[in-house]
């Protein structure tokens, strides 16, 4: 079974997904966070640099101010040996455009010639000719400043600075391998993780593939005590698969007992059609033959159509036509009803006093509810017994009580006795469709409430039915 499932989860594994999933928004946070940390280092050096030049224009400016290039000069002479300033660009552009001072550093100086220029009257002189290269590339950056002097002249200082070199370019070096790292680290990390959560979803994957394949369907998902939402998926999944086994059962025991039942009435309703055919001559013997194939008849469709009221009350599907119904008249009613069969049987029908007691409910149904109940009693309790009826209201619920003196239910059958078409071994003997309390149960749940069965002390039954005032909407 794994083999067959393996390659279908290496093909589209959801932890795999998960994990690269994770990865990738890993990625991006990462990349966003390292790029702001770069830029913001970047504008600080570049910032602290401009602040160095500015500090240096000043200086040069106010040297300009008192002494003018002859003052720019000695500062630049005193000054020499100190790094940053031999690394300075120094320029002093006249109100007319023309360069009036000009310092060049060393090492920007690529080539220092002297050439024979011709002079305005033709005689050539020789000229120094210098070619500079201004260092400014991906690893070097050019940080000008200029400064406006009171003369109208414009001073310019710059710096060729390696901060890219120095810090940045193995800052993104870092960058990059730890990124990188991170990266692959996060989607490891992202797929074990998620493979170990949806280990259980596996597991409900295999079951679920066991019971497609095989048709066990007491194939359950075992192992999984966790307590979160994957936890209950696998609970809910296995409270589902027992639900659809015991209807599965319950379903087959019912076609079973369907069977038996109708076989019967079948039988008979053939053996009056038949009957009806060869007396041809005995119209009387013919009625009486069709007459029993009409009572076989009804019995068969009384048994189909409370088998679709079961169906309907236990889907939620039912229409209940609700309205306020007095219980007390509801069982003096039916005790009536019941009272000249009971009669017969030398069998009591009665209804225990008590207060007024009325709730919302549709009294066909609920009349039938306490119908069969009684029948049942009245059909097990012996001669010379009893059947009382009661009804008591206690904090917003009513409890109705049918108790007989009859024989009781074993308590091996008392679960199964709910069940469509279950007949026990007292009831075999009985006239009957094996339905009447499979219909109580569906029609009493289909009004908010629920039916219970125990044995008296003293012997016989108590069937206790439980309603809502108002049925629930």
């Amino acid at each position: 079974m794994s083999s067959r499932l393996e390659p279908r989860w290496l093909g589209r594994s959801l932890a795999v997904r998960l994990g690269l999933w994770h990865a990738v928004f890993s990625a991006i946070g990462a990349a966003v966070v390292l790029v702001a940390i770069y830029i913001l280092l970047a504008r600080a050096l570049d910032a602290r640099e401009r602040e160095a030049l500015e500090i240096r224009a000043a200086e040069y400016a106010d040297a300009f101010e008192n002494g003018g290039i002859a003052a720019v000069r000695n500062l630049l002479a005193r000054e020499q040996q100190q790094p940053h300033v031999r690394s300075l660009l120094v320029r002093v552009v006249g109100p007319g455009g023309d360069v009036t001072f000009f310092k060049v550093p060393d090492d920007w100086i690529e080539d220092d010639t002297h050439v024979m220029v011709p002079d305005r009257w033709g005689a050539l002189q020789p000229q120094r000719v210098q070619t500079m290269r201004i260092p400014r590339d991906e690893q070097r950056d050019l940080t000008v400043v200029s400064r406006r002097l009171s003369d109208g002249a414009l001073l310019q200082i710059a710096r060729s600075t390696d901060n890219r070199a120095v810090l940045l370019a193995p800052l993104r070096h870092t960058m990059w391998v730890a990124g990188s790292a991170a990266v692959l680290l996060s989607a490891g990390v992202g797929a074990w993780l998620a493979w170990r959560a949806i280990k259980p979803v596996r597991a409900v994957a295999a079951t679920a593939h066991r019971i497609v394949a095989t048709g066990d369907l007491s194939a359950r998902v075992e192992g999984v005590q966790r307590n979160d939402e994957v936890g209950d998926l696998v609970r809910q999944f296995n409270t589902l698969l027992e639900r659809n086994g015991n209807l599965l059962r319950a379903m087959r025991e019912a076609l079973d007992n369907v069977a038996h039942d109708l076989r019967t009435p079948l039988t008979r309703l053939r053996a009056g059609a038949e009957m009806a055919l060869r007396q041809t001559d005995n119209p009387v013997g013919s009625r009486e033959a069709l007459a029993d194939c009409i009572e076989e008849t009804d019995r068969i469709q009384r048994l189909l159509e409370t088998l679709l009221d079961i169906s309907a009350a236990e889907n939620g599907v039912l229409k209940l036509k609700c309205e306020r119904v007095d219980m007390n008249a509801l069982l003096q009613s039916v005790a009536e009803l019941y009272a000249l069969g009971a009669e017969e049987k030398a069998v009591v029908v009665e209804v225990l006093p008590s207060a007024g007691i009325s709730i919302a409910a549709d009294p066909t149904r609920l009349r039938q509810v306490v119908t069969n109940l009684v029948d049942n009693a009245v059909k097990y309790t012996p001669s010379g017994g009893r059947v009382s009826l009661a009804a008591e209201a206690r904090e917003n619920r009513v409890f109705v009580t049918v108790r007989d003196t009859g024989p009781g239910i074993p308590a091996e059958e008392q679960e199964k006795i709910w069940q469509r078409l279950y007949r026990g071994d007292h009831s075999r003997s009985q006239r009957g469709l094996g339905l009447g309390l499979a219909m109580v149960k569906a029609l009493v749940e289909a009004h908010g409430g629920r039916v219970t069965v125990a044995n008296q002390p003293a012997g016989g039954a108590v069937f206790t039915v439980e309603l809502p005032v108002a049925v629930p909407t």
